[in-house]
Formats: structure tokens, C-alpha cells, sequence
């Protein structure tokens, strides 16, 4: 029978040591890499390979590269505005003696046009509640709380500041008008909204408690026309000159649907919102 013991021979010995004196292996060569510094510390990309890989947050930052309408920086520019740039150009629109588009030169925001119309919603539907629960109160009645005025509100202000000067736009073009920029368009219809704050606020007429129901309607005509006044003078000052850009007669035309739209505009915050009955609490 063939042993199968192993043979020394079958291996290479690569440290013979003494079992019983054990073997002085005196003074080596042996040297102990530093994985931890350097270029090869952990974590650390090697030299020569940093900047092949870069993160995707410094892609979308680098200025170098055309933002895209996927990149939280395309919209960036849109709201490129401090505080002090909001009110003063809020102001302009209260009281429009200067070329608003002038003034905001290349820096149209969005940043206003959207906070203004929805404080302007917030506004009509508390100050909308407020007026019908002083004509209930006078009258003796109960007063329904309308939630639906909200609903209303926001579907009016936002669909007239946004909807409305992209459709402006858009027949501008169609024109050819050379002063057309959506921007500028939806710019001035946003601060333009900014009138309806304190027309809203004047409209919750306390007068109707001293049971002066005519006296307090009238006040609401008068600060409704006030405002119609003031917004549609800052629209058309500012979009005159893209308006008669355009053939005469499309100018005129265009000049008159401007007007018209902001009156209607004007009329429907008048009679959905402020226009309570002192006698049962329902719109007149």
C-alpha cells in the first residue's frame, strides 16, 4: 500500500524556524505603507483622477452650463429679487407716474405676480366674510360661512395673472409685435393686482352696523372704480408701446380687450365678493 504521508520535498519552506531555540531574525527590510495619508488616504480620490467624476450638485451649478428647464437654476433667475425690490415696485403700481418696465429694467420676477395674488385671495375671501357677517349681524340673521369665495378667489387671481398676459403674449406674437416679452407681460398684470389689497380692506365697510346700507354700497362702488382707475392706468402705460407696435387697427383692438378685461375683472371682485344684502345676507 502507497503511503500518502506529504513530502517535505513537495513544499517550499519559506521560514524554517527552530522549534526549540526559535530563530533570530535580526534586522529586515520590512517597511509598513501608510494607508491613511497622502493621496491614498480613505474616501480620497488618487491624484491625477480628481475632477474626472464631478457631483451632479456642481453640474447643475456651474455657471458655465446653459440652465435647462430641468435645473432648479433655470427658475432661480425668476425670483432674483430682494424685499425692498417687491414693495418699491408694488408702489410703482399704487401709484404708476413712471415706466414701470423702465424701471425693472431686464429683471422681471415671478416672485411678485404669485405672493401678490394670493394675498389678494386671502384678503377678498376674509374680508368678503367679514362684510357678510356685519350685514347678518344687522339684519338678525345668521351668518354662512362661504368657503367656496376662497375656491372663487383663487381661481380668479390666478387664472388673471397668469392665464390672461400669456394669452396677450400670444396675440402679440402672432402680430409680430417687437416690445412683446412674456416675462414683462406677467409681471404687469401680477403688481397690477396689487390695488385690490387695499380695495378689499375699505370695502369691509363698518358703516352698515349704524344701518347705513346705501352709504356703505356706494363706498364699495367708489373703491372699486378707484381701483379699476389705478390698474388699468398702469396697464396700458406700460403696454402701450407693445400694443401700437402692431397694425392700427389690431392695436385698438387690442388696446380695447385690455381695458374690457380688467373691467370685468373689476366688476366680478365687486359683485361676488362685496355686494351683501343688509336685508337677508345674500349678494344684491
Amino acid at each position: 500500500m502507497a503511503s500518502t504521508a506529504p513530502r517535505s520535498a513537495d513544499y517550499d519552506a519559506l521560514i524554517d524556524v527552530d522549534a526549540e531555540g526559535g530563530m533570530d531574525l535580526g534586522e529586515t527590510d520590512l517597511e509598513f505603507h501608510d494607508f491613511h495619508t497622502g493621496d491614498n488616504m480613505q474616501g480620497k480620490i488618487p491624484a491625477g483622477q480628481a475632477g474626472r467624476f464631478p457631483p451632479p450638485s456642481a453640474i447643475e451649478n456651474d455657471p458655465a452650463r446653459p440652465a435647462t428647464i430641468w435645473s432648479v437654476r433655470f427658475y432661480q433667475q425668476f425670483f432674483d429679487v430682494e424685499t425692498t425690490d417687491v414693495t418699491q415696485r408694488c408702489l410703482y403700481a399704487l401709484y404708476p407716474r413712471v415706466s414701470f418696465l423702465e424701471t425693472i429694467g431686464d429683471n422681471p420676477d415671478l416672485y411678485g405676480p404669485f405672493w401678490i395674488a394670493s394675498t389678494v385671495i386671502v384678503v377678498l375671501f376674509f374680508s368678503s366674510t367679514i362684510a357678510g357677517a356685519i350685514a347678518s349681524h344687522v339684519a338678525g340673521v345668521r351668518y354662512e360661512y362661504n368657503f367656496g369665495l376662497l375656491s372663487a378667489a383663487a381661481a380668479l387671481m390666478y387664472g388673471y395673472t397668469f392665464a390672461v398676459p400669456v394669452i396677450l403674449w400670444g396675440v402679440l406674437k402672432w402680430y409680430k409685435s417687437e416690445h412683446a416679452r412674456l416675462l414683462d407681460c406677467i409681471a404687469l398684470y401680477g403688481y397690477a393686482n396689487t390695488i385690490w389689497v387695499p380695495v378689499a380692506l375699505v370695502s369691509t365697510s363698518p358703516i352698515e352696523i349704524f344701518n347705513f346700507p346705501t352709504v356703505s354700497n356706494v363706498v364699495r362702488w367708489i373703491c372699486t372704480a378707484v381701483g379699476f382707475a389705478v390698474s388699468t392706468s398702469f396697464l396700458v402705460r406700460n403696454l402701450y408701446p407693445a400694443l401700437m407696435s402692431t397694425e392700427a387697427k389690431t392695436s385698438r383692438i387690442l388696446l380695447v380687450a385690455v381695458v374690457l378685461g380688467h373691467m370685468i375683472l373689476a366688476f366680478v371682485v365687486k359683485l361676488v365678493f362685496f355686494a351683501y344684502s343688509i336685508d337677508d345676507n345674500t349678494p344684491n
